[in-house]
């Protein structure tokens, strides 16, 4: 005797997708005994992807918001090369020094 195949309309799956969101997927997917594989599918059907951030801290954040988290992002990452830069260069200098001292003793 095959399994009658259940049916879901699309507020049904929205539902479900949003109740996801809130209790988490593992629940859910116990819950309506659903594979991981058709909730995957919905969810790509029915939500829509925001940037490449998807699945990240930012998600629900407004577009201004992220983007001046982005801007910022890049500053500090700018900051940090400009630190390790300058390391690197005084450690070269030190090298520098410390081997004309070995060659004067």
């Amino acid at each position: 005797m095959a399994i009658q195949r259940r049916k879901f309309s699309d507020d049904q799956k929205i539902s479900i997708l949003k109740e996801a969101e809130a209790s988490g997927v593992t629940a859910v997917l116990r819950t309506y005994n659903l594979s991981y594989s058709v909730f995957a599918r919905w969810k790509q059907k029915f939500m829509k992807p925001d940037t490449h951030i998807q699945g990240h801290a930012l998600t629900g954040r407004s577009k201004s918001e992220i983007k001046l988290l982005l801007q910022e992002n890049a500053r500090l990452k700018k900051i940090i090369a400009d630190m390790a830069l300058e390391l690197e260069r005084k450690d070269e200098e030190l090298r520098k020094t410390h081997a004309l001292l070995g060659k004067r003793n």
